[in-house]
Formats: C-alpha cells, structure tokens, sequence
C-alpha cells in the first residue's frame, strides 16, 4: 500500500507499542512502590518486635550495669536484616553503638528511637537505624527482573497483534484500493469487488458489498441524471416565469419596506400636537402603496369606534360616521384573541353576522382588512384597508407588510397615550409636593407653622434692613400638667392655646406664629416697634390666661404663659447677630419672666 507511514498497520503498531510501553511502565513503577513499600514496613516491623522483646533485658542489663549482656543483646539487635546501627544512652552517661554512626549518611538511614524504662523510671533510650541502600538494591534487582519479563510479553503481544493486523484487515483493504482505483465515473466498466472479501461476514465484508452496491447505485443514477436533465430544462423555463413574479413581488416589496422606515422615523420624530397630520398623511401613502379605496384608523372609546383618521381615493367621499360597538360586537370580540382579520367579500356575513353585515354595508364596504391596535391585551383601536366598488385583492405578503405598518401605529398612539398619563402624572405630582410641603412645614398637633419655617423666616429677615421683633412663649409648669392630667389632655390644652394664639386679633397679618417645642411657641413680628411688641406679648398672655384651663399644680390655679422677647432695630449693630444668638437672648428673657413669677413680659429692646 502507499504512504506505509499513515497506513493502519503503522499507526496501529506505534499506538500497540506506545500504550504497552505505557502500561508496562506503570505496572512496574507501582509493583515497584509496592515492594519498596511491603519491605519497609515488614523491616520497621521486624525491627520493633524485636526491640520490644529485648527491650526488658536491656532495661535489667543496664541497672544491674552488665556490659556483656547489653553488648550481647545490641549485637543480636545489630545482625538483624537491614540494621545499619545500634545506639544506647543512658542517663548516667552510659553509652554503646553499634554500626554507623547516627550522624553519618542520614539520607540512607530511618532511625527508630525506643525509651528504656526500669521500675516505671526512664533510665536510657535505644536507637535503632535502617539502611534504605540494601532496600533499593533488592529493588534494582526485582526492576532488571520485571523489565525483562514484561518487555517480553509485549513484544510477542505486539507481533501476534500486528500478525492478524496484516492476515485479516490489512491485505483485504489492499484489495478494496485496487477495486476502487479501477472506477472511472466517465465510462463506469462493469466491476466486482474480490469474492474473498465479500464473502467475509465481519465489518470489512460488509464494507466491501456496501461498496459494490454504491458502484451499481452510481451506475443507476447515471442513467437516471440523463432523464432528469431533460426535466430541469423544462423546470428551468418555469423558474423563469417565476423569477419574473417574485421580481415584481420583491419591487413591491421594497418600496413597502422604504415606506415603513420612512414612517417609522416620522413617527419617532413627530411631537404628538402635530400627531392628527401624521396619521392623515399616512393613511394616504398606505392607502396608495396597497391600492385600496379607503383608509381609515379607529379608536374605541366609550362603546363607539370613532374615526380619528380617514382617507378616501374618491374625491367627493364624506368622512364616514362613528359607528357603535354593539352593531359589530362579533368582529370586535375576534381582536380579542387574533390581531387580523381580513374579509374579502362581506357578503359571506350576510346570512353568518347580519349585525355586523347591516353595519359594514350602511358605510359603504363591501371589503375589508383590519389590524388590531393594542396596549398589552386591551384593544384600543384598528388600522382599516377597505374597498367600496370591488372585493379586495389580498395575500400573505400584504398581510404581513401591513402588521408592521400597524405595528408602527400602534407605538405612535401609545406614544401619544403614554404621554397624555405623564402629563396627567406630573400635575399629580405637583399637587402632592405641595402637600408634602405643607406638612413638612406644619405642626401635626396644633397646625401651627413647625420650627423649619420659623429658623427659615428668621434667618431671612435677619439678613434685611427691617425692624424684627421676637417673642418667645412658654406653657407655665406644662410638665406638671401632663403629670396631673396626662398627656392626652396636655395635647388638648395646647391646640387650645395654638388656637387662642392664632385668632388673636393683635397679631399682624404678617406675622408668623409658630410651635418650636412641646410647650413652646415663638413669634416673628415685622415693621414694629418695642412698645407694639410688649404691648403684644402682654395682650398674648391675658388671652391665654382668660382662657381659665384648671391646672391644680399650678400657683395661678389654671394655664398661663411666660413670655421673653427681642426686639432688634433698624439702625443698631445688632444686624450682626447670628440667628442663635439672638435665640439665646430671646432665651435669656423667657428664663428672666420666669423667675419673677411667670405669666409675666420680658422684652429686650
């Protein structure tokens, strides 16, 4: 055979010679760890059985201080197999070895240490030391041994293989290249495949008849090509009828696909105050592009489809009227599961739907093809093809290309939807910062304007060039009322107090009045002048006491307030004070009212 160097029989012997190789040496490396392992451990044994048994001896020889009998029992020790050294110590200085010296050749030596005990007393230890050197010359010997042997074995293993390698397959795929060689597909002379290689029932012989039947099989369909090249002559002017009207379908085609990019991005850029403008001039190239006689789109609203667009190629055709729901209910309940629906001759509904016949006929169609507009599975409107004078011209084609052009619709009008709900949204949102505002500004318990607004005001105003008056209120013995009464009716007692507050009528409109703590409140007056601000505070004070709320802990029997104020002028160096500064003074005053008896005005001028 050619090319001997990829034929089967040379890659199978370098694959036979390369895994038997490969297995052997396995074999030998693991025999030879096992070996090496096996006569480690049964000389450790042999050593530490031994030493034990002696071990009494020694113990008795050394207390008893017998030399002989130690030098006895550690050369009895010593001539034991493997033994490379013997080494007693004892405590009282004491010591014999035999062999090699412990120190020497450590990378040859497994040394095994023993305590001698006497009398349960440590009086010495032994020291025993294997040599590895006569371990790995027993095992050169077993590896020459295991080499020879298993190399044997697979060399005649290999010949026998490569043997019935030749006999059984080699030689008889000879014969199959040789049968092969002779074909000629151009004259196809009549051949037969070797009888001794077809008649073999192995995988070969079935190789050999499955390529004798392939060479008949080719013979055959020569024949048969001649007949069939007659055949695709005629195929061939069929196609080419064909070509034409896929050439015209494909033109079509093409100048849809440029109308619906065209759209599509007039859709995408199109603001949707100019969204009713869009929607007519695309109902007029659809209309054109798919040679229908109307085009319309539908929306559903309140149980009427009405007709937010319509385009007609009849030039004196009126807009057709909204029509309701109810009279096409079947049609409609079609969308629910399906997006198309394509009628081309509705005189099909004349005995099936008469509702729905009635209804289409009363404006004028005599065809129709609608495609669903949807949001999810709710159906908000259709895109409508009909004819008035004609049945339609339908197909596949057009009903696909025209799923995407309502496709495209139905994104603009969700566009549109989408837009009018952010509208609407963002005017809720507003509403609801404002409240939020509101209450982030105003005390829960008594509705006053809370701390946030008060600090804010005040910085503001300490920052202008205008007269700014302070009032800083408290509850008198407030604690102890919550104490007496509880804090129910201490929340009672100040929105009473707020209200009195807020509806007196000293108080300037401008002026802010709000709650800055459990029981104190504090007010900003603008454009006043000292005596307005003490005449205020005073008048505060009264109305709150004539409210005449009980308070048993209190030395004035019922709620009064103390109050501490400030008044800061226009033309004086107190424009420098930072807001807690003049807190602090505000402070300074409440704290001075208290101490000279409360339901008292301190002002700071």
């Amino acid at each position: 055979m050619k090319h001997r160097n990829h034929s089967i029989s040379h890659r199978m012997t370098l694959t036979i010679i390369g895994v038997s190789s490969f297995f052997a040496v396995l074999t030998m490396l693991v025999q030879l760890v096992w070996n090496y392992q096996e006569s480690i451990d049964k000389a450790t044994a042999d050593i530490r059985e031994y030493s034990e048994s002696i071990l009494p001896s020694i113990a008795k020889s050394l207390w008893d201080v017998d030399h002989s009998l130690l030098s006895d029992l550690l050369s009895g020790l010593g001539m034991m197999p493997m033994v490379s050294s013997v080494n007693l110590e004892s405590v009282d200085g004491v010591t014999m070895q035999l062999g090699k010296s412990l120190g020497a050749q450590e990378d040859n030596q497994t040394s095994f240490h023993y305590p001698i005990m006497y009398q349960e007393q440590r009086i010495g230890s032994l020291t025993v030391g294997l040599d590895t050197n006569k371990l790995y010359y027993e095992l050169w010997q077993q590896l020459i041994i295991i080499v020879l042997g298993n190399g044997l074995k697979t060399l005649l293993m290999i010949y026998l293989i490569l043997t019935m390698v030749r006999l059984l397959v080699t030689n008889r795929l000879s014969a199959l290249e040789r049968f092969a060689n002779q074909i000629n597909l151009n004259s196809l002379p009549k051949l037969k495949v070797p009888i001794s290689v077809v008649t073999s029932q192995d995988e070969i012989g079935h190789v050999a008849q499955s390529l004798q039947a392939m060479y008949q099989r080719i013979r055959n369909d020569l024949a048969i090509n001649k007949r069939q090249g007659r055949e695709l002559q005629q195929q061939q002017n069929q196609l080419a009828r064909l070509v034409d009207e896929r050439t015209q379908e494909l033109n079509w085609q093409s100048q849809a696909n440029q109308l619906l990019a065209e759209m599509s991005l007039q859709f995408l850029t199109t603001d949707t105050s100019q969204l009713d403008e869009c929607l007519a001039d695309a109902c007029h190239r659809i209309g054109l592009l798919f040679d229908v006689e109307r085009v319309s789109i539908i929306e559903f609203t309140q149980r009427y489809a009405n007709y937010r667009s319509f385009w007609s190629c009849e030039s004196q055709a009126a807009r057709v009227q909204d029509i309701s729901v109810d009279s096409v209910a079947v049609l409609a309940q079609k969308f629910v599961s399906e997006s198309t629906l394509v009628i081309e001759s509705i005189d099909f509904l004349e005995h099936e739907s008469p509702t729905e016949y009635q209804a289409l006929r009363s404006v004028g169609i005599c065809s129709i093809a609608a495609f669903a507009i949807k949001n999810a599975n709710e159906l908000l409107g259709l895109l409508s093809l009909s004819m008035v004078s004609r049945p339609l011209n339908w197909n596949p084609q057009k009903k696909v290309m025209l799923t995407q052009f309502a496709a495209a619709l139905n994104e603009l009008l969700l566009r549109e939807e989408k837009e009018r709900q952010m509208l609407s949204l963002q005017q809720a949102l507003v509403s609801v910062n404002a409240q939020l505002r509101v209450m982030a500004e105003t005390d829960e318990l008594t509705g006053l304007s809370n701390r946030r607004p008060f600090t804010h005001t005040l910085e503001t105003l300490l920052q202008q060039a205008k007269p700014v008056g302070l009032l800083m209120l408290d509850v008198d013995y407030f604690k102890s009322y919550n104490d007496t009464y509880g804090h129910l009716e201490g929340d009672a007692a100040l929105r009473l107090v707020a209200q009195a507050l807020k509806q007196c009528d000293v108080l300037p409109q401008d002026s802010l009045l709000a709650r800055i703590g459990g029981e104190e409140f504090a007010i900003i007056l603008e454009q006043i002048t000292p005596i307005q601000l003490e005449a205020i505070a005073n008048q505060l004070c009264y109305r709150v006491a004539a409210l005449d709320i009980p308070h048993r802990s209190s030395p004035k029997g019922k709620i009064t307030l103390s109050i501490g104020g400030v008044y800061l002028p226009l033309d004086t160096s107190v424009r420098g004070f930072t807001l807690s500064e003049v807190l602090r003074r505000a402070d300074i005053c409440l704290y001075r009212a208290k101490e000279q008896g409360r339901n008292t005005v301190v002002i700071e001028s």
